[in-house]
């Protein structure tokens, strides 16, 4: 450094100087906050809508995996089984209920669904916050995997509609719109 002239030195100092400038000022900073607020408040009504979605696109998914595990122990064991609204224990059927309690999968070993003691639980599904309805109580399939009457189900969360159709053959399927 000593063989620097004056000039040079003056050069020196500012790149020192450039180099330990570091940070943000406090302008900079509320500025990146305010962008990032903006951003929060388009993204995140959206993300919920999102959600919401994906949240049906689930509940539905599993209703129609239990029609059609209902449907294919009803052929492998050659026995009635059932999709449908659980009671309260979750041990039977309880075609008063709302789908919002759960739903299960049973085999029908007596007479009566509504009868714990009448029926063999397969599988067995937890409660929903979402709105399930429909003329169907429950499918029931023979031990053809028919269905014994051909039913469909509304599936809705206020703003999103999913259909689930079985025919009497016993065929489910999903649609993404309202039941007609």
């Amino acid at each position: 450094m000593t063989n620097l002239v004056a000039g040079e030195i003056i050069i020196y100092w500012k790149s020192v100087m450039l180099l330990r400038e570091k940070g943000f000022t406090l302008l900079e900073l509320m500025a990146a906050l305010l962008v990032l607020a903006v951003l929060l408040g388009i993204g995140v009504p959206s993300f919920n809508s999102i959600s919401e979605s994906a949240k049906i696109r689930s509940v539905t998914h599993d209703l129609k995996t239990a029609v059609q595990l209902a449907r294919s122990e009803a052929i492998t064991r050659r026995q009635i089984a059932i999709a449908c609204r659980s009671n309260a224990t979750q041990t039977a059927c309880d075609f008063n209920s709302d789908w919002s309690s759960g739903w299960l999968v049973l085999l029908q070993n007596g007479a009566d669904p509504e009868v714990a003691a009448d029926v063999n639980v397969i599988r067995v599904w937890g409660d929903i916050d979402i709105v399930a309805s429909g003329a169907a109580a429950g499918f029931v399939f023979e031990r053809s995997g028919a269905a014994e009457a051909a039913a469909t189900m509304d599936i809705t969360n206020g703003t999103d509609n999913r259909c689930l159709d079985v025919n009497v053959s016993g065929r489910v399927r999903l649609r993404e719109v309202a039941c007609p």
